[in-house]
């Protein structure tokens, strides 16, 4: 008798293990690039992240704005800190934009 009970707890431990270890697996890390405070600099910019509206490919940057980050598919695309002083940019992109970051300078 000794034998079925150790291989039952055998089987519900392994079978513990696969569950935790395919939970750990399912779950995706985020990318850093996400994150708005990521492209503060130390508190130079203030950063701030927005969804647009469903199948937009084109964004106006705002004049007073230092610089966008916009996600298109899996890229990335980074505004000229240049371009913070020409006034309204818009950027066209070829694939849907997920979200924008907008970072303008800090006041201090």
């Amino acid at each position: 008798m000794v034998r079925p009970r150790s291989s039952l707890i055998a089987v519900a431990l392994a079978g513990a293990a696969v569950l935790g270890s395919a939970g750990s697996a399912a779950a995706c890390p985020t990318d850093p690039r996400d994150d708005p405070t990521t492209w503060e600099y130390g508190g130079v910019y203030d950063c701030t992240k927005a969804a647009v509206g469903h199948g937009v490919r084109t964004y106006t940057k705002p004049s007073p704005v230092a610089f966008v980050v916009i996600k298109t598919g899996k890229t990335y695309f980074v505004s000229d800190l240049g371009d913070a002083n020409e006034g309204d940019r818009t950027y066209t992109f070829d694939k849907k934009i997920r979200f924008v970051i907008t970072c303008e300078f800090t006041d201090v």
